[in-house]
Protein backbone atom coordinates (compact mmCIF):
# COMPACT_ATOMS: atom_id res chain seq x y z
CA UNK A 1 0.00 0.00 0.00
CA UNK A 2 1.27 3.47 -1.04
CA UNK A 3 1.07 6.34 1.32
CA UNK A 4 -0.44 9.21 0.40
CA UNK A 5 2.54 11.42 1.62
CA UNK A 6 4.55 9.40 -1.47
CA UNK A 7 1.68 9.64 -4.15
CA UNK A 8 3.04 13.15 -5.72
CA UNK A 9 6.84 11.16 -6.34
CA UNK A 10 4.76 8.23 -8.06
CA UNK A 11 5.34 7.19 -11.82
CA UNK A 12 2.57 6.40 -14.27
CA UNK A 13 3.30 2.84 -14.03
CA UNK A 14 3.08 2.80 -9.98
CA UNK A 15 -0.29 4.82 -10.68
CA UNK A 16 -1.61 2.16 -12.43
CA UNK A 17 -0.22 -0.78 -10.10
CA UNK A 18 -1.48 1.42 -6.95
CA UNK A 19 -5.29 1.75 -8.82
CA UNK A 20 -5.84 -2.29 -10.56
CA UNK A 21 -4.69 -4.13 -7.16
CA UNK A 22 -6.71 -1.87 -5.08
CA UNK A 23 -9.64 -3.37 -7.20
CA UNK A 24 -8.17 -6.90 -7.29
CA UNK A 25 -7.79 -6.76 -3.46
CA UNK A 26 -11.44 -4.74 -2.99
CA UNK A 27 -13.31 -7.51 -4.88
CA UNK A 28 -14.06 -4.78 -7.59
CA UNK A 29 -11.92 -7.08 -9.67
CA UNK A 30 -13.07 -10.45 -9.02
CA UNK A 31 -11.18 -13.95 -9.22
CA UNK A 32 -11.00 -15.02 -12.65
CA UNK A 33 -11.34 -11.58 -14.40
CA UNK A 34 -10.04 -11.15 -17.63
CA UNK A 35 -7.85 -8.34 -17.66
CA UNK A 36 -7.12 -6.45 -21.09
CA UNK A 37 -4.55 -3.73 -21.50
CA UNK A 38 -6.54 -1.66 -23.58
CA UNK A 39 -9.28 -1.33 -21.28
CA UNK A 40 -7.41 -1.30 -18.40
CA UNK A 41 -5.49 1.94 -20.33
CA UNK A 42 -8.89 3.28 -21.33
CA UNK A 43 -10.91 2.89 -18.12
CA UNK A 44 -7.92 4.47 -16.29
CA UNK A 45 -6.96 7.31 -18.10
CA UNK A 46 -3.42 6.00 -18.97
CA UNK A 47 -1.32 4.71 -22.26
CA UNK A 48 -0.51 1.19 -22.43
CA UNK A 49 3.40 1.28 -21.58
CA UNK A 50 2.66 1.57 -17.99
CA UNK A 51 -0.30 -0.20 -18.17
CA UNK A 52 1.85 -3.35 -19.10
CA UNK A 53 4.62 -2.15 -16.46
CA UNK A 54 1.94 -2.43 -14.14
CA UNK A 55 1.02 -5.89 -14.85
CA UNK A 56 4.10 -7.13 -15.15
CA UNK A 57 4.71 -6.02 -11.51
CA UNK A 58 1.08 -7.57 -10.48
CA UNK A 59 2.18 -10.62 -11.92
CA UNK A 60 5.10 -10.74 -10.00
CA UNK A 61 3.22 -10.08 -6.76
CA UNK A 62 0.85 -13.16 -7.76
CA UNK A 63 -2.26 -10.83 -7.77
CA UNK A 64 -2.72 -11.69 -11.37
CA UNK A 65 -1.74 -14.51 -13.66
CA UNK A 66 -0.97 -15.44 -17.43
CA UNK A 67 -2.95 -18.29 -19.10
CA UNK A 68 -2.33 -19.15 -22.58
CA UNK A 69 -4.72 -19.00 -24.92
CA UNK A 70 -6.58 -16.36 -22.72
CA UNK A 71 -4.12 -13.49 -21.46
CA UNK A 72 -3.79 -11.72 -18.08
CA UNK A 73 -6.55 -12.56 -15.32
CA UNK A 74 -7.20 -11.95 -11.51
CA UNK A 75 -5.52 -14.98 -9.46
CA UNK A 76 -8.06 -17.74 -8.19
CA UNK A 77 -7.39 -18.00 -4.70
CA UNK A 78 -7.23 -21.99 -4.19
CA UNK A 79 -6.77 -23.47 -0.70
CA UNK A 80 -3.15 -24.77 -1.80
CA UNK A 81 -1.92 -20.79 -2.77
CA UNK A 82 -3.49 -19.30 0.24
CA UNK A 83 -1.95 -21.80 2.58
CA UNK A 84 1.20 -20.93 0.62
CA UNK A 85 0.74 -17.51 1.32
CA UNK A 86 0.34 -17.75 5.05
CA UNK A 87 3.15 -20.14 5.74
CA UNK A 88 5.29 -16.99 4.14
CA UNK A 89 3.50 -14.33 6.18
CA UNK A 90 4.07 -16.74 9.68
CA UNK A 91 7.68 -16.45 8.94
CA UNK A 92 8.00 -12.71 8.08
CA UNK A 93 5.70 -11.55 10.84
CA UNK A 94 6.91 -14.11 13.65
CA UNK A 95 10.23 -12.82 13.12
CA UNK A 96 9.52 -9.21 13.27
CA UNK A 97 7.40 -10.14 16.01
CA UNK A 98 10.97 -11.13 17.73
CA UNK A 99 12.77 -8.55 16.63
CA UNK A 100 10.47 -6.02 18.13
CA UNK A 101 10.63 -8.04 21.67
CA UNK A 102 14.08 -6.79 21.75
CA UNK A 103 14.90 -3.34 19.98
CA UNK A 104 11.64 -1.73 19.76
CA UNK A 105 11.94 1.89 20.58
CA UNK A 106 9.02 3.76 23.50
CA UNK A 107 8.45 5.95 20.35
CA UNK A 108 8.03 3.46 18.13
CA UNK A 109 5.96 1.53 20.58
CA UNK A 110 3.44 4.57 21.45
CA UNK A 111 3.05 4.79 17.87
CA UNK A 112 1.87 1.24 16.69
CA UNK A 113 0.03 1.00 20.31
CA UNK A 114 -1.84 4.27 18.91
CA UNK A 115 -2.57 2.79 15.68
CA UNK A 116 -3.55 -0.39 16.98
CA UNK A 117 -6.25 1.15 19.23
CA UNK A 118 -7.66 3.07 16.19
CA UNK A 119 -7.50 -0.34 14.49
CA UNK A 120 -9.61 -2.27 17.39
CA UNK A 121 -12.32 0.15 17.45
CA UNK A 122 -13.41 0.91 14.28
CA UNK A 123 -13.46 -3.15 13.82
CA UNK A 124 -16.16 -3.02 15.98
CA UNK A 125 -18.18 -0.10 14.99
CA UNK A 126 -17.17 1.05 11.00
CA UNK A 127 -19.11 -0.97 8.49
CA UNK A 128 -16.70 -0.26 5.54
CA UNK A 129 -14.31 -3.38 5.41
CA UNK A 130 -12.10 -1.74 2.78
CA UNK A 131 -10.92 1.44 5.61
CA UNK A 132 -10.41 -0.96 8.35
CA UNK A 133 -8.01 -3.11 6.11
CA UNK A 134 -5.83 -0.32 4.67
CA UNK A 135 -5.78 0.29 8.53
CA UNK A 136 -4.75 -3.57 9.38
CA UNK A 137 -2.05 -3.01 6.54
CA UNK A 138 -0.57 -0.12 8.08
CA UNK A 139 -0.25 -1.45 11.52
CA UNK A 140 1.59 -4.51 10.20
CA UNK A 141 3.79 -2.97 7.72
CA UNK A 142 4.69 -0.28 10.22
CA UNK A 143 6.06 -3.47 12.61
CA UNK A 144 7.67 -4.74 9.72
CA UNK A 145 9.52 -0.70 8.83
CA UNK A 146 10.19 -0.40 12.85
CA UNK A 147 12.41 -4.06 12.35
CA UNK A 148 14.83 -1.95 10.45
CA UNK A 149 15.18 -4.42 7.65
CA UNK A 150 13.77 -4.04 4.53
CA UNK A 151 13.59 -7.28 3.38
CA UNK A 152 10.84 -8.21 5.84
CA UNK A 153 9.11 -5.43 4.69
CA UNK A 154 9.13 -6.20 1.46
CA UNK A 155 8.58 -9.81 2.20
CA UNK A 156 5.20 -8.72 3.14
CA UNK A 157 4.23 -6.57 0.64
CA UNK A 158 5.43 -9.31 -1.79
CA UNK A 159 3.28 -12.32 -0.09
CA UNK A 160 0.13 -10.60 -1.18
CA UNK A 161 -0.38 -9.36 1.85
CA UNK A 162 -2.91 -7.21 1.12
CA UNK A 163 -5.32 -9.73 -0.12
CA UNK A 164 -4.57 -11.57 3.08
CA UNK A 165 -5.45 -9.04 5.00
CA UNK A 166 -8.74 -7.93 2.93
CA UNK A 167 -10.04 -11.10 3.14
CA UNK A 168 -9.08 -12.04 6.60
CA UNK A 169 -11.26 -9.33 7.98
CA UNK A 170 -14.06 -9.94 5.71
CA UNK A 171 -14.13 -13.73 6.42
CA UNK A 172 -13.92 -13.08 10.52
CA UNK A 173 -16.23 -9.97 10.08
CA UNK A 174 -19.17 -12.70 9.10
CA UNK A 175 -18.46 -13.98 12.31
CA UNK A 176 -19.60 -13.17 15.83
CA UNK A 177 -16.66 -13.88 18.25
CA UNK A 178 -14.68 -10.64 16.94
CA UNK A 179 -11.87 -10.36 19.73
CA UNK A 180 -11.74 -7.11 21.48
CA UNK A 181 -8.71 -5.07 22.06
CA UNK A 182 -7.00 -7.83 19.07
CA UNK A 183 -4.10 -5.93 18.32
CA UNK A 184 -3.61 -3.88 21.30
CA UNK A 185 -3.32 -6.66 23.19
CA UNK A 186 -1.26 -8.55 21.05
CA UNK A 187 1.30 -5.61 20.72
CA UNK A 188 1.22 -5.30 24.68
CA UNK A 189 2.52 -9.23 24.45
CA UNK A 190 5.27 -8.35 21.86
CA UNK A 191 6.48 -5.52 24.21
CA UNK A 192 7.69 -7.68 27.08
CA UNK A 193 11.05 -7.98 25.96
CA UNK A 194 10.37 -12.23 25.34
CA UNK A 195 11.44 -12.84 21.89
CA UNK A 196 10.00 -16.75 22.22
CA UNK A 197 6.39 -15.00 23.84
CA UNK A 198 6.20 -12.42 21.24
CA UNK A 199 6.91 -15.26 18.49
CA UNK A 200 4.00 -17.41 20.28
CA UNK A 201 1.67 -14.78 20.24
CA UNK A 202 2.25 -13.86 16.86
CA UNK A 203 1.73 -17.25 15.38
CA UNK A 204 -1.69 -17.18 17.47
CA UNK A 205 -3.05 -13.67 16.34
CA UNK A 206 -1.81 -15.15 12.24
CA UNK A 207 -3.46 -18.39 12.14
CA UNK A 208 -6.42 -16.52 13.89
CA UNK A 209 -6.94 -14.63 10.56
CA UNK A 210 -6.18 -17.39 8.60
CA UNK A 211 -8.57 -20.46 9.92
CA UNK A 212 -11.89 -18.15 8.31
CA UNK A 213 -10.71 -17.57 5.12
CA UNK A 214 -9.64 -21.59 4.92
CA UNK A 215 -13.14 -22.20 6.13
CA UNK A 216 -14.62 -20.21 3.57
CA UNK A 217 -12.62 -21.49 0.78
CA UNK A 218 -13.56 -25.31 1.94
CA UNK A 219 -16.97 -24.47 1.46
CA UNK A 220 -16.32 -22.69 -2.16
CA UNK A 221 -14.50 -25.78 -3.29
Amino acid sequence: MIRKSDQLYQTAAEKAYEAISEKIISGEYEPGKRLVRRQLAQELGMSAIPILEAMKRLEQDGLIEYRAHWGSIVTIPTIERVMDMFTMREALECQVARILAVKATEEQQEQLLSLAKELDKIRYEATDTEAITHLHIKLHLEMAEFTGFPSLLAGLQKNNFQWLIFNATRSRRLRANIQPYWHESLLKQIFQHDPDHAEKKMREHIYDAYNPILEDLQQIH
